[in-house]
């Protein structure tokens, strides 16, 4: 029988009890390992933004100092180009990472995903070269399109924001932005099942909207573990030289670093153990059904 449709907070109590679920699950299976994908890719990310946060903080101190001697238009506008273009640089590999991890991550996540699919089934899925071209291609598409969405969002709630007072403003901006990320991270993690079952991204998108609860709770845990440690990378920058202080400081920035990266490894587990209460994974016939040999040695 098909299960009965659950209620946005039901998705969303789901999503939730999977990350605490998938993080035993992950340590009763042995698949803990997969986290130094995104450890490795964390480390690459924030090293090549700082890179570039630095050459842009030099070259605008340079504009700074040397502003009078440049004699020509030309010469203003080279090294205002120049900030501008590692200015944007590092907002790519910081700001953008949320979806930058999941783009890079996806034969990883992919692989992992269906590996917690066919523990919980059997289900079995080929390995091919050109399927893993293709969930690659498809996450970019994805994260694409929901960077394309988000912002919209963003420019729409800057707008109306404009309406209101500094104090409200400021919430708005902050608040409304982060909860519309929450779905759309979510959506990205769910893709890779969706995928799976052979969904094309119009598919996905439909299935998704009607399963927003999960996505909120997918996309909110993913989210704020990573935000948790930008928010504290970015403080440890500012703070005194008192060694105390540095040093809570500092044990802080390494926990959460940590949740940031095994954030994406968790939040497959969860999409995953999730969808299989939803949908039932082992119904997908686009999968390789365990023989009745294999069942008979379980």
């Amino acid at each position: 029988m098909p299960k009965m449709k659950m209620s946005f907070l039901e998705l969303l109590l789901l999503g939730y009890k999977n990350y605490w679920k998938g993080v035993k699950f992950l340590i009763q299976h042995q698949l803990y390992w997969y986290v130094v994908f995104p450890f490795l890719l964390f480390l690459g990310i924030y090293w090549i933004g700082s890179y570039f946060k630095v050459i842009e903080t030099n070259i605008a101190g340079e504009l700074l100092q040397n502003g009078s001697s440049i004699a020509t238009l030309n010469g203003l506008t080279w090294h205002t180009a120049k900030m501008v273009f590692f200015f944007s640089l590092n907002v790519v590999f910081t700001k953008f990472a949320l979806y930058i991890v999941v783009v890079i991550l996806s034969p990883v996540l992919s692989i992992l995903s269906e590996k917690i699919e066919e523990i919980l089934t059997g289900n079995k899925y080929p390995f091919s070269v050109a399927q893993l071209w293709h969930d690659v291609r498809r996450g970019a598409k994805i994260a694409l399109r929901n960077i394309i969405w988000e912002y919209f969002f963003i420019v729409l709630v800057l707008g109306i924001a404009s309406f209101f007072d500094d104090s409200i403003k400021s919430i708005l901006i902050f608040s409304i932005p982060m909860i519309f990320g929450f779905y759309f991270y979510g959506f990205s993690f769910i893709d890779y099942i969706n995928e799976r079952r052979r969904f094309n991204i119009q598919q996905s998108i439909y299935f998704v909207s009607k399963h927003r609860g999960l996505a909120f709770a997918i996309g909110s845990i993913y989210s704020i573990f990573f935000l948790s440690f930008h928010f504290v990378y970015r403080q440890f920058e500012e703070l005194t030289s008192d060694t105390p202080t540095q040093l809570f400081w500092g044990t802080v920035l390494v926990l959460t670093f940590v949740l940031a990266a095994v954030a994406p490894i968790i939040a497959i587990t969860s999409a995953t153990l999730s969808m299989h209460d939803i949908v039932n994974l082992k119904k997908n016939k686009h999968a390789d059904k365990p023989t009745l040999e294999s069942k008979n040695d379980e």
